[in-house]
């Protein structure tokens, strides 16, 4: 087993990023020019909410995290801030989490949603949203968000079909897969 860093977002990333995202999740999900825009949602102040998880030799895992304040023009649809229990303003985006098949049940997943989540509290975020894949492999994502608290806010059908990838479980067409609008409340 190998010894996993965990470590801020940083522009060297972009290229590993990329490939990683390639491959595990489809192929064009991002690029540099959406990853530019996620770095600089990532600050929340001074501090990056975002994380990357390297072994010695790759990514093992990513999570990609939207400072509150930083996200209402990137995040436009699906959105249903008449049902949260908080401030737009005030809320934190959880853009994305992945763990490379290879190190997947080991715990990276919680360790950088953890490292997010540390940072936002202290920087006194009320909360984040998130929108969950109900279609991942035994609904493993809701699952997953359930665990550190999120709650279901709504569903919202074929959230994906405007992103330009092959998403794994749909392709060769657009992505038909079903978010979950999910927000946690931060004590």
């Amino acid at each position: 087993m190998s010894v996993i860093k965990i470590e801020p977002l940083k522009k060297e990333d972009f290229a590993e990023i990329i490939a990683f995202c390639d491959r595990w999740i489809g192929v064009g999900y991002f690029n540099e020019e959406e990853l530019e825009k996620v770095f600089e949602a990532s600050f929340f102040e001074d501090e990056v909410v975002s994380f990357v998880a390297r072994s010695e030799q790759e990514i093992a895992a990513i999570r990609l995290t939207f400072a509150p304040g930083t996200w209402d023009k990137l995040i436009t649809t699906g959105l249903s801030p008449n049902r949260w229990s908080m401030e737009f303003q005030e809320v934190a985006y959880f853009k994305s989490l992945f763990v490379a098949d290879t190190f997947q049940a080991q715990g990276l997943g919680r360790q950088l949603s953890e490292k997010s989540m540390q940072v936002l509290r202290r920087k006194g975020a009320k909360g984040i949203l998130c929108h969950s894949w109900l279609e991942s492999p035994h609904n493993s994502s809701v699952r997953y968000l359930e665990k550190f608290g999120f709650k279901e806010v709504c569903r919202h059908q074929e959230y994906w079909k405007e992103v330009d990838y092959l998403c794994i479980r749909c392709a060769p067409g657009r992505c038909l897969c079903t978010a979950v609008e999910m927000l946690k409340e931060l004590e």
